[in-house]
């Protein structure tokens, strides 16, 4: 394994290219960088410039007295292997090369790729790149990254380490960090010279404030390491979030001008499976699982009901539902005849719940019912949905579950499922909980069946090994 600590703990950077043209990437990298929280030395390398910002500016990294941990590269990528033989002739323990121009442009960038390699051979520096979009230290507050959009003040941190090939599908999955979705880390080693995407899942793996590891990736080079870490990760109750790109016919050729790489074959993910690989189909998938895993951790069980007032809706999430695996448990007559008393209606009640539109005539009828299914303790998970837009009974629904929320006897999935602008009263009052509430009722089914499946197993998996070890 190439050890990522100096690249993601430096006590020292030097932006090696750095540039007073802010709205540039050059420039941006060093504005990105001061805005962030990190605590170290900064030291800006150019021969161009005296100062910048007022901020010293040397001609090289070797005219730096003090040691340089992390060097980040942003030059033409002409002068990259020269800039790289300063940093090993410096000692700078990792260089992150943000410079494109190499594998994924052609044959010659192959042969300026290869030079790079040759240069670090044999020595103690690591090479994160090139190609690279940079990374994020959520924990920390802080990141290298030329993005226009880069405000670290703004991290939620959380326990989703999150490790992608490019940087576009990245940050679309790191924008729901806005919606309460929390990261550890972002990782994003562009053509994988030297530290390679197996490199950031094992460092992930042991990474103690990651708790769910999420990969979106093109391709993988050392499948047998990259099955022995998905193992591993299983072993330390890591769930492994997955969204394979790049298998069709017509991707495999595009990975190769995006990363440089060969991809004539593909691992046929539909055939892998594995207790600790949780597979995704879009990144509506893969926020809804991250955030799941991020917010609630394990699954408390399976049992789940749907508590709706409108009959087509709860019929067709209990489809969903059957489609997915989750069983719906039958109410209780305990349950039934509260739910009789509440409504004043005499019917046979059942899971999914209707409680029919009485509820229009007094509110109180339906959050009453609610709390009262929730604090039965026959549920674990209670899906409610919005069926469509009706202002203040969706507020008063909102207000309720965000109360409920708090005590965390139930993980509440609710889902908006009007089609109109999403922009209500009641989505807003969920939003101030930080905590998943889904658009899309086939996302929200899905991904609530694939995180129950994971703790089940986990839970099965601990109680075969108690049983071992209590008949050795």
């Amino acid at each position: 394994m190439r050890s990522l600590q100096t690249l993601v703990s430096p006590n020292s950077i030097a932006i090696i290219g750095a540039s007073e043209r802010f709205h540039q990437n050059a420039g941006r990298v060093m504005v990105n960088l001061q805005k962030s929280k990190f605590s170290g030395e900064i030291y800006l390398v150019n021969p161009n410039y005296n100062t910048i910002s007022g901020i010293r500016c040397y001609p090289s990294v070797l005219e730096i007295r003090e040691e340089v941990d992390l060097a980040c590269v942003i030059v033409p990528f002409k002068h990259a292997p020269d800039i790289l033989r300063e940093c090993v002739k410096k000692q700078v323990k990792s260089v992150i090369i943000i410079s494109s121009g190499f594998s994924e442009s052609g044959p010659d960038g192959i042969n300026r790729e290869e030079e790079l390699k040759e240069i670090v051979k044999g020595t103690e520096t690591t090479v994160y790149g090139p190609n690279s979009p940079g990374f994020y230290h959520f924990i920390g507050n802080w990141g290298i990254s030329f993005s226009p959009r880069f405000e670290p003040k703004n991290f939620h941190k959380g326990s989703v380490g999150l490790i992608s090939h490019g940087g576009s599908l990245g940050r679309a999955v790191l924008d729901a960090n806005e919606k309460g979705l929390g990261f550890s880390y972002w990782l994003s080693p562009g053509n994988e010279m030297d530290i390679t995407i197996n490199d950031c899942f094992e460092f992930l793996i042991s990474d103690p404030s990651t708790e769910t590891i999420l990969l979106i990736i093109e391709s993988i080079s050392e499948e047998e390491r990259f099955f022995r870490l998905l193992h591993q990760a299983y072993n330390k109750q890591k769930p492994v979030i997955l969204l394979p790109i790049g298998h069709s016919k017509i991707s495999r050729i595009a990975v190769k001008y995006h990363l440089g790489r060969n991809n004539d074959y593909s691992i046929p993910w539909d055939m892998v499976n594995h207790p600790g690989l949780v597979k995704a189909e879009s990144i509506d998938e893969v926020v809804a699982l991250s955030w799941l895993f991020d917010t609630y951790k394990k699954a408390a069980g399976k049992r789940t009901a749907i508590f709706s007032w409108a009959g087509a809706t709860s019929i067709y999430l209990a489809d969903l539902c059957d489609k997915y695996g989750i069983q719906l448990q039958p109410l209780s007559s305990e349950l039934q005849q509260e739910m009789k008393t509440i409504t004043g209606i005499e019917k046979s009640f059942m899971n999914p719940l209707d409680l029919t539109t009485i509820v229009y005539d007094d509110l109180s009828k339906l959050t009453t019912c609610l709390e009262v299914l929730h604090k039965s303790g026959d549920f674990d998970n209670i899906i409610v949905p919005f069926p469509f837009q009706v202002d203040y009974q969706n507020e008063i629904l909102s207000e309720q579950i965000k109360k409920l929320m708090e005590e965390r006897d139930s993980i509440f999935i609710p889902i908006f499922m009007s089609q109109g602008y999403q922009g209500e009263l009641a989505i807003d009052i969920l939003k101030e909980t930080k905590k998943p509430y889904f658009f899309h009722e086939n996302t929200a089914i899905k991904s609530l069946s694939a995180y129950i499946n994971y703790s089940e197993t986990q839970r099965q998996e601990e109680e075969h090994n108690e049983k071992t070890i209590k008949s050795c």
